[in-house]
């Protein structure tokens, strides 16, 4: 059974080699490598070619940039295997991460694994692993530690949304809206590499007027029919995280605002859910998130939100 592994590449010079090597020395042999050169400014398709020329497994595709949702999706078109496992261009995988997927997958559309987060110096920071529950699903919403049938994929139509914020998001839980044969393992063979001045770990911070949230919510309720106990859960989970990751830098008048806005929306779209956040229905899910929705629904109820505004925010008035 043949896997595709695919790799999006944009300025990835000082982390694409490690990255492909650990795909190269995985213990299942039967794999191809689609590695998408996203317009990189930097020699990072000079690395990628140099590379390829050493193992034929690599595939390497040159094109203008147009964002990580648009190659991804090229990605899935492009793959000839049976399954899709998708990585970033600064993590990279232990020895048998992909042999482990696939002794687990069975007859399954999805197989979701956990992951651990490695700084700059190579110390772990963070670790997740996930139990076989219904809410582990919604822990990670990121495309990599999981492997997809590429059939299910294609036939469903599931595709990244090209969006500046959630297209992740909307992937996975398109996919889990068109399928139950959804497997977890407990897994951590995926590093999620801690990169302090990657754009990922900056490009949202502050409430950013051309990222509106409530666009890509409105997709969420709208396209995508998920019927389960923890999806307005997740979503206000989202909410929160949303505000608590872009909110920190932005002044407070802005922060009050987007916080009133989303939560008139919730209401508007009925979206209320009765788990409460210290629950045994969300087996796994970390303390930090726990608290973070508790303390949000705390505000919304006592009325908190400028005090909370005025103790959290940096970003000048």
């Amino acid at each position: 059974m043949k896997v595709s592994i695919i790799i999006p590449v944009y300025n990835a010079s000082k982390t694409i080699e490690k990255c492909l090597k650990s795909i190269i020395k995985q213990t299942y042999k039967n794999i191809e490598i689609i590695i998408i050169n996203d317009g990189s400014k930097d020699n990072s398709l000079e690395i990628i070619n140099k590379l390829s020329k050493k193992d034929k497994r690599i595939i390497v595709i040159d094109k203008e940039n147009e964002g990580v949702a648009n190659t991804r999706n090229l990605g899935i078109k492009k793959a000839t295997g049976k399954y899709i496992m998708f990585i970033d261009n600064d993590d990279y995988i232990e020895n048998n991460y992909v042999e482990s997927f696939i002794n687990a997958i069975d007859d399954n559309d999805i197989l979701i694994g956990g992951y651990k987060r490695i700084d700059e110096n190579g110390k772990e920071i963070l670790s997740q692993s996930l139990k076989n529950t219904e809410w582990s699903k919604y822990i990670v919403l990121a495309p990599w530690a999981k492997l997809y049938r590429k059939e299910f994929l294609l036939k469903n139509n599931i595709h990244f949304l090209d969006y500046k914020i959630g297209e992740d998001v909307y992937f996975n839980l398109s996919a889990y809206s068109k399928t139950s044969k959804i497997k977890i393992i407990d897994n951590k063979d995926y590093i999620w590499f801690y990169n302090s001045k990657s754009v990922s770990n900056t490009k949202q911070r502050g409430l950013n007027k051309e990222i509106d949230i409530v666009f890509l919510l409105n997709k969420i309720i709208k396209e995508i029919k998920i019927k389960d106990k923890y999806i307005n859960y997740f979503i206000e989970r989202y909410i929160v995280w949303y505000l608590l990751f872009s909110g920190k830098q932005s002044n407070k008048k802005d922060f009050i605002n987007e916080f009133n806005r989303l939560y008139t929306w919730k209401k508007e779209n009925k979206i209320k859910s009765k788990i409460f956040p210290f629950s045994f229905k969300l087996k796994g899910e970390s303390f930090k998130n726990r608290s973070a929705v508790l303390l949000f629904r705390i505000i919304k109820l006592i009325h908190l939100k400028k005090l909370f505004a005025r103790v959290y925010c940096k970003g000048d008035d």
